[in-house]
């Protein structure tokens, strides 16, 4: 797509995951505006089951890549509101120089947060980054931001 972000940045790795999270988002829209009345298997407990979460602190976790470098995170209670999420991934080859890994958020939900790491892989004169795999750990925290 002409002027997209993924166009604009030559040569950055950070380029072919902004493409693939533009096309992904795109799918995303399409589906929702065709889902039909039978419940997903990501859907979340009806209303009158979940508890709203009322404690300060953040809950954390770790979560650990499926083999498309994705994992999913259901929050111990649903949130009134989507939560404040912050989401660092750990670099399983830290020896290697030339590629580095970054983990970006999918989807935050009340209920559940899904991220996706990326690894970059250089190459001359510009950069690429794919999905990292199975067995990326990454360290998730998701905060109230009180706009309940």
């Amino acid at each position: 797509m002409r002027g997209s972000p993924a166009r604009r940045i030559v040569g950055n790795p950070l380029g072919s995951v902004l493409a693939n999270l533009d096309q992904r988002t795109r799918v995303a829209a399409r589906r929702r505006t065709t889902t039909s009345s039978v419940p997903s298997e990501q859907d979340p407990p009806p209303a009158e089951a979940r508890p709203m979460r009322v404690v300060a602190w953040p809950a954390a976790a770790v979560l650990v890549t499926g083999e498309g470098g994705r994992a999913q995170w259901a929050f111990p209670a649903p949130y009134a509101a989507a939560p404040a999420v912050s989401a660092v991934a750990v670099d399983p080859a830290p020896e290697e120089d030339d590629r580095t890994v970054l983990v970006a958020l999918e989807e935050v939900t009340t209920w559940c947060v899904v991220v996706r790491v990326w690894r970059t892989r250089g190459r001359r004169g510009t950069g690429v980054a794919e999905p990292a795999g199975a067995g990326v750990r990454v360290h998730v925290t998701a905060q109230d931001t009180g706009t309940a």
